[in-house]
């Protein structure tokens, strides 16, 4: 069923002496009905297309095999207990649940499950002594949230909460008597504020720390057992600048400047006591060093490398970092007060072909810390280091790979446009190169210094259980290859990043590894702009795409939600050179009414307060109305849908499914793993 939507309140802009087009300004306005009724029609049009498809029953189901185990995420220490999130099979949320070391017991603190299937939970802190918890409250995946706290020896959830907003730090009080917060929120327009609120008290919380609100500005506390952080980030002559000030913990206004003025990318770590400072000024692939009260430079502890310090870790004596280098993870550990800038070791049980992430540290134990570790065959693992538990190992999902079929993973390399050397890493199963094209499906992200590691996804094992190669380069606005490499990619170089992955697949065409129309595309955020604009501009090389809530109206990007605060990496329409740029890829922008563009679904919800839901509306709007638009243009819209991945279980499998099923759909995939005696298309 393919959907027209009429014309109702175009509108023509002039920018910088050009006049834009906006047909489907209307869309934006999500409680019109107008909106409502297109939206009704989409979600019609969606289910039509996939009532269609035979196979998807049983898609379903081998989804739900994957997808339905048992995870746990988010540990945290503190005093002699042990918290964790723990999603059971069968379950459509987490609980966050908590053990003692003196009783192997499994306590369930939060259970959402009473608030229906669409509320989630999250721990968002621990108190020192384990006996306040703190976790968020979100309703679907919007990025707001509320923050409730309960007392853990007997799982009271205490009347003292935070309303609806954007947490930006939340600390328990050393004696536990009350917590100090920020929040971005509509009650003060005008201004940031960290605040002290004390247990039981039902008056106004009082103020500690304020300092004016700006489009891109931003204040975040931070703490270690002894101090509190306030950390302030505004816009100053066209530059993001930084101040930062420390108090102890009371509920005075006695604030210490340790500096003002520094240009990002930089940020403070309070840790045992000490003041550290993460910062790429003059080190565009990071440094991290000790500073003094008054803002000096101690001592290096982490100086530049040759490649980008991706997460920092500590524990009472050491000081570990991670890098991407040579498409591996390496994991390095120093001394915390070092006589040599150089001094470290590698870390082998930490460093090598999987991919290493450390998780945040949400109390105040530094006996140890928490870290997961994935790659592209084997699923997320959370683990301990030094090794103390083995509580938080996830089990395994199925193993897709069978006696018959082996996964080969191999990195070649590729020409851009203008010459550069990028790499392109190949899953498959068997030889992706043999000379019988099959189809493939691509990802990549392209902005923000992303760097594209090694991940499990259930999709791609799937679809390349199916024959399917998976495809992943390495484009330029990622920091595969530290900050230069990023540069090469924002802002006004963006459309480098969109040549970058339309090359990948030129070379994958020329090499036989499949042909023209019949690589799927799919990408989610940033990544769903990128699949979208190369679709726009090579449709001859598509023949599918999965959008997931993605920013397509980059001339209006800057107006919804909070993305204002993303002109560094995109740039701004009210410059000049900036306009030109944006303009010239910006997909919404860039339809043409002769071209039937690949088939698309797009994945959007009334919850997304990130990439906001308009973006879809406008362009799968814009794509459907046109005579020569012949492939599907469909529209996945769940209200309660957002950016954060918190959606109820069986709504994930759902999705999933459907995703799987429509690449394999207009792919002309069989649904069956190669090598059986019987296959079945959808």
């Amino acid at each position: 069923m393919q959907v027209k939507a009429a014309v109702a309140g175009a509108v023509t802009d002039f920018m910088h002496g050009v006049e834009i087009e906006d047909p489907f300004r209307w869309l934006e306005d999500r409680n019109s009905v107008d909106t409502q009724a297109w939206i009704e029609t989409q979600q019609k049009a969606h289910d039509e297309y996939f009532a269609g498809l035979s196979g998807l029953d049983n898609l379903r189901s081998r989804v739900a095999s994957c997808v339905d185990i048992e995870v746990i995420d988010q540990p945290v220490r503190a005093g002699d207990k042990l918290f964790y999130r723990r999603r059971a099979k069968g379950q459509e949320q987490a609980c966050i649940c908590m053990k003692t070391f003196q009783d192997e017991a499994e306590i369930t603190l939060v259970d959402p499950s009473p608030l229906g299937d669409f509320s989630n939970v999250r721990i968002h802190r621990v108190s020192s002594d384990g006996s306040l918890l703190a976790y968020e409250l979100r309703q679907g995946g919007s990025d707001i949230s509320a923050i409730h706290i309960v007392e853990t020896a007997n799982r009271h959830v205490l009347p003292d909460h935070l309303r609806y907003g954007y947490q930006r730090g939340l600390v328990i009080a050393p004696d536990n008597f009350g917590f100090y917060y920020a929040k971005d929120s509509h009650v003060r327009e005008n201004m940031h504020a960290i605040l002290y609120h004390r247990m039981g008290d039902e008056g106004i919380d009082t103020e500690l720390f304020r300092r004016p609100k700006f489009a891109r500005s931003r204040l975040t506390l931070i703490a270690d057992e002894s101090r509190l952080g306030a950390f302030y980030v505004y816009d100053q002559d066209d530059d993001l600048k930084a101040d930062l000030y420390i108090a102890n913990y009371c509920s005075d206004k006695s604030w210490t400047p340790i500096f003002s003025g520094r240009t990002l990318p930089c940020s403070p770590i309070l840790k045992l006591g000490r003041i550290y400072l993460f910062s790429q000024n003059n080190a565009p692939n990071g440094r991290i060093s000790e500073l003094g009260e008054d803002g000096s430079e101690l001592q290096v502890l982490v100086p530049e490398i040759n490649a980008s310090i991706r997460q920092i870790a500590f524990t009472s004596s050491h000081i570990f970092t991670s890098y991407y280098i040579d498409g591996t993870s390496v994991v390095h550990r120093r001394p915390l007060i070092v006589s040599q800038a150089d001094r470290y070791e590698v870390v082998n049980e930490l460093s090598g072909s999987m991919t290493v992430d450390f998780l945040p540290s949400l109390g105040y134990d530094v006996s140890s810390f928490f870290y997961s570790r994935e790659s592209f065959t084997e699923p997320p693992q959370v683990l301990e280091h030094p090794g103390q538990s083995s509580d938080f190992a996830s089990l395994p999902t199925r193993s897709f790979t069978g006696p018959r079929h082996y996964r080969r993973i191999e990195v070649v390399h590729y020409r851009s446009e203008d010459g550069i050397d990028i790499p392109l890493t190949i899953v498959a199963e068997g030889d992706a190169t043999s000379g019988l094209p099959r189809p493939v499906i691509m990802t990549s992200y392209g902005g923000f210094g992303v760097s594209m590691m090694p991940r499990f996804s259930v999709l791609v094992s799937v679809l390349i259980k199916f024959g399917a190669v998976f495809a992943v380069p390495s484009i330029r606005g990622g920091s595969e290859f530290g900050r230069d490499w990023h540069e090469a990619g924002r802002r006004r170089n963006r459309q480098k990043s969109f040549t970058d992955f339309i090359f990948a697949a030129e070379w994958l065409c020329a090499n036989d590894v499949t042909k023209p129309t019949r690589i799927a595309a799919f990408g989610g955020s940033n990544s769903g702009l990128l699949v979208e604009a190369v679709a726009v501009q090579r449709p001859d090389l598509f023949g599918a795409v999965v959008c997931i809530a993605p920013l397509l109206d980059m001339l209006r990007y800057e107006r919804f939600d909070q993305a204002r605060k993303w002109t560094h990496e995109y740039g701004s329409i009210e410059d000049p050179d900036d306009f030109r740029a944006l303009r010239a890829y910006s997909p919404y922008q860039n339809i043409r009414a002769e071209i039937d563009y690949p088939a698309t679904l797009f994945i959007t919800g009334d919850k997304d307060d990130r990439c906001n839901p308009a973006h879809v509306r406008k362009m799968a709007a814009r794509l459907q109305d046109r005579e020569a638009q012949s492939n599907p243009i469909l529209v996945e819209y769940t209200s309660e849908r957002g950016h954060s991945p918190t959606m109820p279980l069986s709504v994930r499998v759902h999705s999933l499914a459907r995703r799987i099923a429509f690449i394999c759909n207009e792919l002309d995939i069989p649904t069956q793993p190669g090598g059986d005696d019987e296959t079945t298309r959808l």
